[in-house]
């Protein structure tokens, strides 16, 4: 009897302590990875009555951040946020989202279980600040059916830069020698919109070189590894085996068409290839060179500094809740993001989901080899100055080694600027 009191008695503080508790959820899952999430949202909402989260879509990485700055200036933040993992520094400088660390350690189990790459992207000057959610990396995307009519076997995709140089010319096709491709065999394209120099920076560290020094302090691509590779990258465009024309939201185009045979692309589409293209899709690690290394990207969420102690218990509870094992195991299906716990990636489930979708495996063999992108206060600006630098390079404006000196020198003077602060 005195067990049946005390099981009535704890569901009834739980039920109060989450009475009516409303949630608004800001995030940058759009398109085709959206339905999976606003699922994740209404599950969590059906089995969890006493709260109720409203997720909300802000535009891109960029366009949150924006948008997050001016809510928080004007206190109309949302309680929640689902940030880019190089973004959370621009917050966590002004004491603008939880530190985590307490709740944390109250569940040893729970840190225990995220995978170790993956927390370290939200662990800054050793506080937690947000639990990792849409963990993806870089990999190389490819037609198979265009390999296939080249001559070109589908199951053994380029493993070096000099291998995919070889197999992209023989995937180029011009009806003359002199005539524009109808058919390129590579598009390295590198966004300059959202995740800028995000397609480019892999090239530099499979050179066995650095963007920034260990310490973030002094940004190094005028060193020689960053400019040989952004020597390499330009010859692919200037041998006509890469589009040079094209913007990166026109290339992705042109390889869903079946015009473009191959090319780096974030782990997070894989799902839509595979339901969507009308070839078969084949996934792979990005070719190595002196290194083998791909970019970890994506983002985590994070609970807004300032809401009440109801709130935060009840975002917490949902932060833990859609990045437990079922679910991210359910995210990693139906998206291609990866798996954050290390339970998921030794279940049962994952190797029945590999039958199901096996091009959804080579992203989890790229985990060991995948690493974070620099961050800073300025990572924005800082980006996008880079990704100017290398289209100067593309269209002959620049030498590579005059348009990384040229960045270099500017971000350095950011970097200077933030150490004096």
């Amino acid at each position: 009897m005195k067990k049946i009191l005390f099981l009535v008695l704890t569901l009834s503080i739980i039920s109060f302590a989450f009475a009516n508790v409303k949630l608004i959820f800001w995030h940058s899952i759009a398109d085709y990875q959206k339905p999976a999430l606003d699922k994740l949202v209404a599950n969590f909402n059906a089995s969890h009555p006493q709260i109720h989260v409203i997720s909300i879509y802000q535009g891109n990485y960029d366009q949150m951040v924006t948008k997050l700055k001016t809510a928080l200036l004007s206190n109309r933040a949302p309680d929640i946020v689902q940030l880019n993992i190089e973004h959370l520094r621009i917050f966590t400088a002004n004491d603008q989202l939880v530190d985590l660390s307490n709740y944390v350690s109250k569940d040893p189990k729970l840190r225990s279980d995220f995978i170790g790459s993956f927390w370290k992207t939200v662990v800054i000057n050793d506080k937690v600040y947000a639990l990792p959610f849409n963990i993806s990396c870089l990999m190389l995307y490819y037609n198979k059916d265009l390999f296939r009519k080249a001559g070109l076997d589908p199951n053994k995709p380029p493993r070096t830069w000099k291998e995919m140089e070889e197999m992209a010319k023989k995937l180029t096709i011009r009806n003359s020698p002199n005539s524009k491709p109808s058919q390129y065999g590579l598009f390295w394209g590198v966004d300059g919109q959202d995740t800028a120099f995000y397609q480019f920076e892999p090239l530099i560290w499979e050179n066995k070189g650095r963007v920034f020094n260990a310490s973030m302090t002094k940004c190094v691509v005028d060193q020689p590894p960053a400019v040989d590779a952004l020597k390499m990258w330009k010859h692919w465009f200037d041998i006509g085996i890469s589009p040079i024309n094209m913007t990166y939201q026109e290339g992705i185009q042109a390889f869903m068409m079946g015009k473009i045979a191959m090319g780096p692309m974030s782990s997070g589409g894989t799902r839509y290839g595979i339901d969507n293209l009308p070839w078969d899709l084949g996934v792979a690690m990005l070719p190595s060179h002196k290194a083998t290394v791909t970019t970890l990207g994506g983002g985590a969420i994070a609970m807004i500094n300032g809401i009440s102690k109801e709130k935060r218990a009840a975002a917490w509870e949902f932060m833990k809740w859609i990045t437990n094992t079922k679910n991210t195991l359910y995210w990693y299906e139906n998206t291609g993001y990866l798996p954050v716990r290390k339970s998921a990636l030794n279940s049962l489930q994952i190797k029945l989901i590999w039958k199901r979708f096996p091009q959804l495996k080579p992203a989890i063999e790229a985990i060991p080899y995948a690493r974070p992108r620099p961050v800073n206060v300025d990572i924005i600006q800082i980006r996008h100055i880079l990704y100017t630098a290398i289209e100067e390079v593309k269209h002959s404006m620049e030498t590579p080694q005059q348009a990384f000196n040229d960045a270099t020198k500017r971000v350095n003077e950011i970097l200077k600027r933030e150490k004096l602060k």
